[in-house]
């Protein structure tokens, strides 16, 4: 999706309600949803995650440690 689509959230919303994309319906100017509708357009554009157990992260010592400040370590310098 162009960002540039979603400059005007209520030309965005009532082309996708024209295209049969999304439920709403209008109220004289205003747009309304269901709260199933909400939750329906909520979960098909949100982003897929990673489930944190999936990743796997290597712990050491010095784990979120700069570059510079582990190899200094590293030498017994701090």
């Amino acid at each position: 999706m162009i960002v540039r689509d979603m400059a005007d959230g209520v030309r965005w919303f009532s082309r996708r309600v024209n295209r049969g994309e999304l439920s709403g319906y209008r109220v004289g100017r205003t747009w309304r949803m269901t709260r199933e509708d909400v939750a329906d357009l909520i979960e098909r554009h949100r982003n897929p995650s990673i489930a944190r157990n999936d990743v796997k992260v290597p712990r050491t010592e010095f784990s979120g440690v700069t570059p510079t400040s582990r190899r200094r370590r590293e030498r017994g310098e701090l």
